[in-house]
């Protein structure tokens, strides 16, 4: 089997590539020289990601994706493919989620938090595996997932458990794809800003009440926050390590911001609006 060098030109697909977290490791892949396949709902803001990967250096080609349609998910790797050349590195990065208590949700929200983030991620992993399987070169299978799939994170459930299934789907599949090639890497995230996710709940009564909910548990203890660009740059680094080694288990979290932490809700707030109101 010929063994792809992973710092040099691949193929890569990104998943929720029009905006955030996505936009950002695309255009991080750009910066490579990568050629960059971007899939999402929303074409209009794919075409805002496009330019800025050619821009960085790479070639970019943006389709409509649904990563719980598998219909559309072989659509996208067929065309994709057609495009750019054999896939050889599948970043799973969609998701969708809001604050609440789980009896707050409708049955629609939950499948949708569920089947975005879980299913759609196995969909993604089948489709780039059979690919790399055919190619014979190996590649990379990368998953974001969340702190709250390893920390019990209240008033985010469905987002939560959906990310505690893509954790153990990611350690099988390790196991399974053994021998190949075939590289998975999880990458478990702490808070991140610069999302749309984040920006639609900022300031809202939900995402207050959880806040105010996590900080009296201390599963928030300080201000800091991480930007697209941060989880963007750690996972550049995981599938452009050397493919004789491979990170069996990565997260990222942000660091406290220096200074005295904030011993009140109060003060938690008035700090988050300081450091990150525009």
């Amino acid at each position: 089997m010929k063994v792809i060098d992973p710092e040099r030109d691949r193929v890569a697909v990104v998943s929720g590539g029009g905006t955030g977290v996505g936009r950002a490791i695309a255009t991080k892949f750009g910066a490579l020289g990568w050629r960059v396949a971007i899939g999402g709902r929303r074409v209009d803001r794919l075409g805002e990601t496009a330019p800025l990967v050619e821009k960085a250096g790479g070639t970019c080609f943006a389709y409509a994706l649904d990563i719980t349609d598998g219909e559309s998910v072989e659509r996208f790797f067929d065309r994709a493919e057609a495009e750019l050349g054999p896939v050889s590195v599948v970043i799973n990065n969609a998701a969708v989620g809001r604050y609440g208590p789980l009896d707050d949700f409708s049955p629609s929200e939950i499948a949708v938090e569920v089947a975005t983030k879980l299913i759609g991620s196995l969909l993604m992993a089948r489709r780039g595996i059979q690919s790399m399987r055919a190619a014979g070169t190996g590649g990379d299978i990368l998953f974001i997932s969340s702190a709250s799939a390893a920390q019990p994170w209240p008033f985010h459930l469905p987002y939560a458990a959906a990310n505690a299934g893509v954790e153990h789907a990611a350690r099988t599949l390790r196991l399974e794809l053994e021998g190949t090639g075939i590289r998975v890497t999880c990458l478990r995230c702490g808070e991140t800003a610069g999302t749309e996710f984040s920006a639609r709940e900022f300031g809202s009564e939900r995402m207050n009440a959880a806040r105010d909910y996590w900080f009296r548990r201390g599963l928030l203890r300080h201000t800091g926050l991480m930007f697209p660009e941060m989880v963007a740059d750690a996972v550049a680094r995981a599938v452009t390590l050397p493919m004789a080694y491979q990170y069996d288990a990565l997260s990222v979290t942000p660091m406290a911001p220096i200074g005295e932490l904030p011993s009140s809700i109060e003060e938690f707030v008035a700090e988050m609006v300081r450091r990150y109101t525009p």
